[in-house]
């Protein structure tokens, strides 16, 4: 069985960002996983820190349980959603 924190690190398909001081201050993949995982039903099937007007983003694709796959942006370093496109949204949403 593999440990879900080497699946988690095995997901991390890239990193691009310019600037290496930007990455210090991100919060953890696991962290932003987490804050994506109560909004929306499904798993993460891969990650990207990627740097956008000098702040960095986390994109997620984001399996839902219907086979959908939803492309999730968050901020990097809040955690603030930024884009959720993709179908199915709607059905994946978990309701406060």
């Amino acid at each position: 069985m593999i440990l879900p924190a080497l699946l988690l690190a095995l997901s991390v398909v890239a990193v691009r960002a310019d600037d290496p001081d930007l990455l210090a201050d991100v919060i953890p993949i696991g962290q932003a996983v987490d804050i994506v995982a109560v909004r929306y039903e499904g798993r993460m099937i891969a990650a990207a820190i990627t740097e956008e007007d000098d702040r960095a983003l986390y994109e997620f694709r984001w399996l839902t349980p219907q086979g959908n796959v939803l492309r999730i942006r968050l901020d990097g370093m809040t955690g603030a959603f930024v884009l959720v496109d993709g179908v199915g949204q709607t059905d994946a949403r978990i309701m406060p």
